[in-house]
């Protein structure tokens, strides 16, 4: 499961076309991005398989996923150094900082915390308590 879209990535990067148009024929060739993709989200799930189960499937941690699997992708994409410009490294320096953070534990991803019936147990391995009730 990739992160992003080819259809994320042609709409977030319709003026960068030319960075995934590899026969040159105006057009990205989504076969390109879709590998990409799937090599930027394997790039992520390891950065982030330290600290969470891989693939990240939450819905909150969602955009924040798919800005940096479109920022990674779009640098792979931009192998060649006539392609490839200052805003896409520096994007993409800013991206692998944020994952090296996460994967240090500096920073982290928003998750949806379930909170069972009994109110003590989470699906990210924190556990509430809370203290018995003192007057009914």
């Amino acid at each position: 499961m990739a992160y992003a879209s080819v259809q994320d990535w042609l709409d977030r990067n319709s003026h960068r076309k030319h960075v995934a148009d590899f026969n040159r024929d105006g057009e990205a060739d989504t076969a390109a991005v879709e590998r990409a993709l799937e090599d930027a989200t394997a790039e992520i799930d390891g950065w982030l398989a330290k600290r969470y189960t891989t693939p990240v499937a939450d819905p909150l941690a969602a955009p924040i996923l798919r800005q940096h699997c479109l920022v990674i992708e779009t640098h792979l994409l931009a192998d060649a150094p006539t392609v490839r410009d200052e805003e896409i490294s520096s994007r993409h320096k800013a991206s692998m900082d944020f994952l090296k953070s996460v994967a240090k534990g500096q920073a982290g991803l928003p998750m949806t915390v379930s909170v069972s019936s009994a109110g003590k147990s989470s699906n990210v391995g924190v556990t509430f308590v809370t203290p018995e009730r003192m007057f009914s």
